[in-house]
């Protein structure tokens, strides 16, 4: 492909205010993929990453957190004894506080950890909503937090490949600053049972994967999930998650108990409800998550009004929140079913409906092409919907879609990045790639396209 200026093809200019962002080289021709990193923030602290990643935290964790001081006490030990062991496995079922309890320790650390300088570093995987259950998410969200806490530049070059390694790197790098001012790094990672790459395929490879066997200066590690799946293949057999001296069997929270009880319900009274209701729920179904009310409101035909009453009236448990991703860090916030529990059931029960669903995502995504992507494109279209066709195998609406670029020029302006179309073209080709039947025509419009924003941003680079 030629290398030089792209000239038309993704329009006459594609410029974004980088001031104040910290860039990773990445892809494989040495590509900037602009990714803006917020400072570090406070010891004990959610760090780095700015605020998008710490919303998602303060979204998954309850207003106030009931009853668990014993089990708050012995995380805040574990992370600020100073001997023991370096793993800790929190293990219980379905609707038993996991996330809640985690993601309030992250958010409101004890003035125990906050007086041993303990950093604490997480990620919360999220199968219920596209994109946050997989290790190139998990890698990503943590490596942006790590070069916030280190203040490391990554190097002028950085494929694809490499982010893994600089994931270790950084982690180790972290550690040993945490360690030399007297405190300690703490990775928090819940929800392993939810990692799709547990699933996908013989040579998938899990978050599990990633975490270290034998951590650097004085790092711990918390993990939480379901007593199943067993740990991933991709894990060494010396590898401390396969050592049940570390598991911590975590009593259900009558709480949580309470709130499951009752998103069941509410989840079967919105499926005998009225149409609008089974609507919203069936598209939210369909989309896995990342729909704002107005996104509702195209998709169903029902007001705004009483998309927002379904929203956060009675089946208020049955959904959940997320802030909006925009490099702005202004956005509507977006839906999901409150728990994954919640989306297998929903989508059970839905099963006959579920196509005809995703099928007004397709048109209601065709209306934003025919429009040639304008500005006030919903997000869900800038980066769910890919990912909802990649997970359900429709390669040519996704091989379409990932070359697109007018829809790429709306991403760069929407995240202030052009990792996520950098990304999806990469991941439409492996689709391609992996198909019984390889759609020549697509692999070639994908890798000009792809060949072209490389130039763009190498363009941009000299200039």
């Amino acid at each position: 492909m030629d290398g030089g200026s792209p000239g038309g093809l993704l329009g006459e200019s594609r410029r974004v205010d980088a001031a104040g962002g910290q860039g990773v080289l990445a892809g494989d021709f040495g590509v900037q993929v602009n990714s803006f990193y917020g400072m570090a923030g406070p010891a004990g602290g959610v760090a780095g990453s700015g605020l998008t990643y710490r919303e998602q935290v303060r979204r998954i964790a309850p207003p106030a957190l009931a009853g668990r001081e014993p089990e708050l006490a012995e995380l805040a030990e574990f992370c600020t004894a100073p001997d023991g062991g370096a793993y800790a496995w929190w293990q219980a079922g379905p609707w038993a506080g996991k996330s809640a309890l985690l993601s309030t320790f992250v958010l409101e650390p004890s003035a125990e950890v906050l007086a041993a300088g303990v950093r604490l570093v997480s990620f919360f995987v999220t199968a219920r909503l596209a994109g946050q259950d997989t290790r190139e998410a998990f890698t990503e969200a943590v490596l942006g937090q790590l070069v916030g806490l280190t203040g490391q530049d990554l190097p002028p070059a950085l494929p694809q490949a490499a982010g893994e390694p600089w994931l270790a790197e950084l982690l180790g790098r972290a550690a040993e600053s945490c360690a030399a001012a007297g405190g300690r790094l703490v990775l928090v990672v819940d929800g392993l049972d939810e990692d799709r790459g547990v699933t996908t395929g013989p040579d998938a490879r899990s978050i599990a994967g990633l975490l270290p066997g034998v951590l650097p200066a004085r790092m711990r590690v918390i993990v939480a999930g379901r007593y199943n799946p067993p740990v991933p293949d991709d894990v060494p057999d010396w590898h401390p998650l396969r050592d049940p001296a570390i598991i911590h069997r975590l009593a259900p929270s009558p709480p949580a108990r309470d709130t499951g009880r009752l998103g069941r319900q509410e989840l079967r009274r919105l499926l005998h409800g009225s149409e609008a209701e089974r609507d919203v729920l069936g598209v939210l179904t369909a989309a896995r998550g990342g729909l704002t009310a107005e996104d509702l409101r195209e998709l169903t035909g029902v007001a705004l009004w009483e998309v927002e009453d379904i929203l956060h009236g009675a089946a208020g448990r049955t959904f959940t929140r997320r802030a909006a991703a925009r490099a702005s860090g202004v956005g509507l916030e977006s839906y999901l079913l409150g728990h994954e529990e919640l989306q297998a059931a929903a989508e059970r029960y839905l099963a006959d409906r579920l196509e005809g669903y995703r099928d007004r995502l397709h048109r209601w995504a065709q209306g934003y092409l025919g429009r040639e992507w304008p500005t006030e494109t919903p997000e869900y279209l800038l980066g769910g919907y890919f990912r909802l066709l990649a997970a359900t195998g429709d390669l040519p609406r996704a091989a379409a879609l990932a070359s697109d670029p007018g829809r790429h020029d709306r991403m760069l302006e929407h995240t202030g990045a052009d990792a996520a179309a950098l990304a999806e073209a990469r991941a439409a080709l492996d689709l391609i790639a992996a198909s019984e039947v390889r759609d020549l025509a697509s692999a070639l419009a994908l890798a000009f396209c792809r060949d072209h924003l490389v130039s763009w941003v190498l363009d941009a680079s000299h200039k």
